[in-house]
């Protein structure tokens, strides 16, 4: 059987564990070279594999460097910044394939006829001619500069990082980023909205000049220019929006993404004040704001410019035909202001409700086991049938007041039709210059001038929508982040890698000012290797204790340290790098069990994930399996018992390599039988890591060092001498 010692040292001595550790530590030079500080495990630990070339430039932005692409063709070395990253290949230039992959080199120096380079994971330089680069290298050399400040470094404790609130202005920076792509954009619409100018002036043409001189050809040589211009402006819409939806797309990859990455390092009490339901709601917000961004807003506001220019040639044609339609056009906008705040308000609520549908079905989903233990299948059904109820009368009073706001403004644009047409045809009557032609063509200005404004109508329960997941989003992105950081500090550099003594100094702690002290002024120390038991009655802190130790709360007063160096003062994913937590209900996700093993340490070779698993003793157990560590699992484990589940989990945290390994009422859950069985197993880990065994009752046989017992009464613990049944 394999010993726990074993894991890490197999770990530990090989820093390049695996072609895809190695892979990781191929950006590691820049840094280096750079003098920028950084912490190898930590980086390991932020980009997982597998790699791509995307996750070399953004693991090069967290260092705080700039990375870019210029073509090798035709560079010139002399005025090249250097230093620059290329791929060497295993082989010049060849017709026969190569089966091996370009090795990733630093080209430091380039002198009047070679350069010099450093191959990944070598110290030694290496020269290369520059006439020959062309053979060896790749078509693309990627540029590195040092910016000012690594974006690792936010959130770090003593800095400040000053944080604009989320909204709408957030898009403008991102959109300007797309300049290029925004040019042809506006080249379109230009282009669109002159076509949109021809075709009523080719129409009064054809009905004033070759309807009444009758004029064949001309008719023949306008109807196949008006093809030609349906046609352009077909490929230019087309264009137009294709343009528009990439660029939505992009824009809405990042924000999705910034969403998410910000998610994942809020602290833990905002997931706890807040149902998943709730939390899933709010970032389908992302979804309807690409919508927003990518549909028809965008090509709304390309053209509302050109209004103005078909305003100047209706006034050239009649201005009082023109003060009609800019009459009942106004009147559209006008109405479409005052119904704003009644979309708002009416939006809001439909979406307050569609969360709450959200939270509601993911809770009981979830809990469907002891669902159906209770016989709770009726009140569920009723209770979610009243909540959907709400929810779709809320949507129905919605949609009633849009369709209220689109039958008035449809009303009030068949007027403004009705009333140019009437006035249009009096002019003519007057014969006083204005023709048939003229009133047709006005007439087809007004119903371009018209249709923008009623697309606003469309549009103003798809921005309430938009506005709302922004204010949604805000609540998440808003929200200050754990403390977080990919380079070393000064307060890190004490903290021993191999043993960890944690102290617990003065502490006290509650939720808040309204709720009772759970500890004051406790003291306590767990020395290095010693297995530690915390017990007490339930309610008494003892799992409020761990999530203090993992940084999870602050400590209200006093403080916990790490040989001697207070936790605050380390980032989050520095502190819980220390850690590993056997919890009382073990999560398992869907997929493999070996992917559910090797998530705290993507980069574990598989040699590693079967010492682990012998040294938990669930080796033997996996292999019996159909699929072995390839065996699909269901969610949260479906399948394996609770004993199977407690022991991947000890695999899984063995395999992250803690300094302390916390057992957080780990063998509540199990029977007597494996609660000693269990407690054999912990006592092989002994002299490997440190030991925190949290728990009301103490299992027979677990090999005890120390205990301290809780008291709710007395909000203190207690150190008790160590039973002699314990360490049988």
């Amino acid at each position: 059987m394999a010993s726990a010692q074993e894991v890490v040292a197999r770990q530990g001595d090989e820093p390049n564990a695996g072609q895809s550790a190695q892979s990781t530590r191929e950006v590691l030079h820049l840094p280096s070279f750079h003098r920028l500080p950084f912490d190898a495990s930590l980086i390991e630990q932020e980009f997982p594999p597998p790699y791509t070339l995307a996750t070399f430039h953004e693991a090069a932005r967290s260092l705080g460097l700039n990375t870019g692409k210029v073509a090798l063709a035709g560079v010139d070395w002399q005025k090249l910044p250097l230093p620059a990253i290329a791929f060497l290949r295993p082989q010049p230039v060849a017709p026969e394939p190569i089966k091996r992959p370009p090795l990733l080199i630093l080209i430091l120096k380039a002198d009047a006829d070679k350069l010099l380079y450093f191959r990944t994971g070598s110290q030694t330089p290496e020269t290369l001619p520059i006439a020959e680069a062309a053979q060896w290298l790749e078509p693309e050399l990627i540029l590195v500069a040092k910016t000012r400040r690594a974006t690792g470094e936010e959130d770090i404790a003593g800095f400040t990082t000053e944080k604009k609130a989320f909204g709408f202005k957030w898009f403008i920076p991102e959109l300007l980023k797309h300049k290029s792509l925004w040019r042809d954009v506006l080249t379109a619409s230009l282009a669109i909205q002159l076509v949109g100018l021809a075709t009523p002036l080719f129409t009064q043409v054809i009905i004033d000049k070759v309807i009444v001189h009758q004029t064949q050809s001309t008719l023949i040589v306008l109807g196949v220019a008006l093809v030609m211009f349906m046609l352009f402006t077909s490929g230019m819409t087309w264009l137009r929006q294709y343009l528009v939806l990439h660029t939505g797309n992009r824009i809405d990859a990042v924000l999705g993404s910034q969403v998410f990455r910000h998610l994942l390092r809020l602290p833990l009490p905002y997931f706890e004040q807040r149902p998943t339901g709730t939390l899933v709601a709010r970032l389908q917000g992302v979804e309807t704001i690409r919508e927003f961004v990518s549909g028809a807003a965008v090509t709304l506001l390309l053209d509302l410019p050109f209004l103005f220019i078909f305003l100047a040639v209706m006034f050239a044609y009649s201005g009082q035909l023109s003060l009609i339609a800019v009459g009942l056009l106004g009147a559209i906008a006008f109405i479409s202001f005052l119904v704003a705040p009644l979309f708002k308000e009416k939006l809001d609520q439909q979406f307050m409700l569609g969360a709450r549908n959200q939270a509601f079905l993911t809770e009981y989903v979830s809990g469907m086991a002891t669902v159906k233990s209770l016989q709770m299948e009726p009140d569920i059904d009723k209770k979610y049938g009243d909540y959907l109820a709400q929810y779709l009368a809320a949507g129905f009073s919605t949609k009633q007041v849009g369709n209220t706001y689109h039958v008035i403004a449809n009303g009030l644009e068949q007027g403004m039709t009705l009333a140019i047409l009437i006035a249009g045809a009096l002019l003519v009557m007057e014969n006083e210059g204005f023709t048939i032609g003229m009133l047709v063509a006005f007439q087809m200005f007004a119903g371009r001038m018209s249709q923008p404004l009623l697309r606003i109508a469309g549009l103003w329960q798809e921005f309430q929508q938009a506005n709302i997941a922004v204010k949604r989003l805000g609540d998440i992105l808003d929200m200050p982040r754990e403390p977080y950081t990919l380079t070393p500090h000064r307060e890190q550099a004490g903290v021993n890698k191999r043993s960890c003594l944690l102290t617990i100094d003065q502490l006290s702690f509650r939720y808040s000012g309204h709720h009772p002290w759970l500890f004051q002024k406790l003291e306590l120390a767990f020395k290095p290797g010693h297995l530690t038991v915390v017990t007490g009655p339930s309610g008494c802190g003892k799992s409020t204790l761990a999530k203090l130790m993992l940084g999870f709360y602050p400590p209200t007063e006093g403080h916990i340290a790490l040989d001697g160096k207070d936790t605050r003062h380390l980032a989050a994913n520095e502190l819980r790098a220390t850690f590993g937590v056997v919890p009382q209900e073990t999560v398992l996700f869907s997929g493999t069990l070996y992917d559910n093993l090797v998530m705290a340490h993507p980069h574990a070779r598989f040699e590693d994930v079967i010492l682990a698993c012998k040294a938990a003793e669930i080796h033997e157990v996996i292999e019996q399996l159909p699929n072995g560590y390839q065996t699909e699992i269901g969610e949260r484990g479906t399948g394996l018992s609770g004993g199977q589940r407690q022991r991947l989990a000890i695999a899984r945290a063995l395999l992250k390599r803690p300094q302390i390994l916390i057992f957080d009422e780990a063998v509540s859950n199990l029977d007597q039988q494996t609660a000693e069985h269990f407690a054999k197993t912990i006592n092989r880990l002994k002299g490997m890591v440190t030991m925190i065994f949290i728990t009301h009752q103490i299992p027979r046989g677990l090999a005890v060092d120390e205990v301290f017992s809780f008291s709710a009464e007395r909000q203190q613990a207690t150190r008790m001498g160590v039973v002699e049944e314990e360490r049988k």
